[in-house]
């Protein structure tokens, strides 16, 4: 059975690494990334997660 993955990014200053090292840790071997999309933004937002 293939792992279908999709990987996301809200910025382009980020990356999918930290999505990509989860991945890995949870086991999966050659993910099917039937999506992988940059960020549209090129500011990061200024809340913090606990604020949202």
């Amino acid at each position: 059975m293939a792992n279908l993955v999709s990987k996301r990014v809200s910025t382009d200053r980020q990356s999918t690494d930290r999505q990509n090292l989860v991945l890995a840790e949870a086991g999966i071997e050659d993910p099917v990334v039937f999506e992988e999309e940059a960020g549209t933004s090129t500011r990061s937002s200024a809340r913090s997660s606990a604020n949202c």
